[in-house]
């Protein structure tokens, strides 16, 4: 087996194996993990789901649905849309951190909530794309700060506000003219990160702790206590930015929360300033456009390996990103085309007959029907076959042989042609028997045409000499 034959059975198999797990699913009626269990999920009714902030957002009028493949599918809303990114584990490539930034110039909406600061080295990427784009980073210098969105690592602990521990610390200072904040008198936390002080979401910060909170890295520690490493004092909680556009039309608005947990079911169900604060979101990011549909990013939560919703995420994913990449999507199509174009009948391939329907055809034999066959199918190792086997029966016509014997024909050729060698002879000859045993045989076009003048000069010298 050649390299292009295993690298198409590989392809092959990680294009059908997802599907299989796929069909097993409905199959055998295997439910899908999101309604289970999976942290932050819209569709999850217990506690740690997101259910009832859907439900919210639907009864508000809005329209709420999954991204479960690529991040690159917002792109196709041309900004007319809110991506969500809710309590990501896994990093974005930098394909999803260049489409954040593409959906927000085209005027869109983007929510990030983040959990611990896990996806920090995914915005390092979109901090250093922002910072080295012409304006921007003038833009952020003006505001004084050094980056555009980081989060701080550890859990915020405030000691002068909190509800039954300094980790589940209770905001109550909000910047009251921010639509997001408005009427919010309250904010529940659950051990939650911060946003950096130091970066562009940070300065424009709506919400933030006491003075006397800081940032514990240490996060397994009975006796928190404040570090000079760590963040310390009024941090921000909440930052939102008007992305100005560098084009005709506004541009996007960006949302950083630093605890996802806000909107949990367990914690929505307790607290108004949760729920008014989620309204209010959903409302100043969209203007009140109800018909800006809300998108949440399910790609990137802990879904099991083994769920439906990973596996078609996965399959998905692939076909998805190659579709709507800036730099794939104009080739894709070609791609595929090229990549299908030896599986498509040939409308000029021919036919295999039988043989009297060869024979009745003037000009034509069977021999000459199925090397065409063959080599047109790409099966040259038949075509060897073939020509051997003619060859041999020749060989005992001209010479009234019994039996073929390679040796006789050793001691035939050797005379007609001083050029070829013994060693060489009995090597190819022992070549192409091998390959004769073996019809199905892999075998270069090259070797065959090679093995072809080879008994050609046979032919020429021991057959059709006079």
């Amino acid at each position: 087996m050649g390299w292009k034959e295993a690298l198409q059975i590989g392809i092959f198999v990680l294009a059908w194996i997802p599907i299989g797990f796929l069909a097993g699913v409905t199959i055998f009626g295997i439910p899908p993990n999101l309604y289970d269990n999976t942290d932050f999920s819209i569709y999850n009714d217990n506690w740690n789901g997101n259910s009832n902030f859907r439900i919210q957002i639907e009864q508000d009028g809005y329209t709420a649905q999954t991204i479960e493949s690529t991040m690159s599918v917002i792109t196709r809303f041309n900004g007319s849309a809110v991506l969500v990114i809710m309590g990501p584990v896994r990093d974005f490539t930098l394909d999803a951190t260049l489409t954040i930034f593409q959906h927000l110039m085209a005027g869109g909406g983007v929510i990030i909530a983040d959990d611990f600061g896990t996806s920090n080295s995914s915005f390092l990427l979109l901090n250093q794309y922002l910072l080295n784009q012409t304006g921007y980073s003038d833009f952020l210098s003006a505001l004084g700060v050094t980056g555009f969105l980081s989060f701080t690592k550890g859990v915020v602990m405030d000691i002068d506000s909190y509800y039954v521990s300094p980790r589940l610390p209770i905001i109550r200072d909000f910047n009251p003219s921010h639509p997001i904040t408005a009427g919010v008198t309250e904010l529940h936390l659950n051990n939650a990160s911060a946003l950096t002080p130091t970066c562009a979401l940070g300065a424009t910060g709506i919400a933030w702790t006491t003075s006397r909170a800081w940032s514990e890295n240490d996060t397994e520690t009975t006796t928190p206590t404040p570090d000079p490493y760590e963040y310390s004092g009024r941090l921000p909680i909440i930052g939102a930015l008007d992305i100005p556009s560098q084009g005709l039309g506004r541009g996007g608005r960006l949302v950083a929360i630093s605890d996802p947990s806000i909107f949990i079911n367990e914690m929505w169900d307790q607290f108004a300033g949760n729920r008014r604060l989620g309204q209010n979101l959903i409302n100043w990011i969209t203007d009140g456009d109800t018909d800006i549909p809300i998108i949440f990013c399910e790609q990137l939560l802990a879904m099991p390996l083994a769920s439906g919703e990973f596996l078609f995420g996965s399959f998905m994913g692939r076909m998805l990103w190659a579709s709507t990449n800036i730099l794939l999507a104009p080739v894709y199509p070609l791609m595929t085309a090229i990549g299908l174009r030896k599986y498509l009948p040939d409308m000029k391939k021919p036919e295999m007959k039988s043989v009297s329907e060869v024979f009745m055809r003037r000009g034509q034999t069977y021999f000459s029907e199925r090397m065409t066959y063959y080599t047109t199918e790409g099966n040259y190792a038949r075509v060897v076959k073939m020509i051997y086997r003619k060859l041999r029966r020749s060989m005992k016509k001209k010479y009234q042989w019994t039996e073929y014997d390679k040796k006789k024909v050793w001691e035939l050729i050797q005379y007609k042609d001083t050029k070829i060698k013994q060693d060489n002879f009995f090597k190819t000859i022992t070549r192409i028997e091998e390959i004769s045993s073996k019809p199905n045989m892999k075998i270069r076009e090259s070797e065959m045409m090679k093995l072809f003048f080879w008994m050609r000069n046979l032919q020429d010298k021991l057959i059709e000499a006079k």
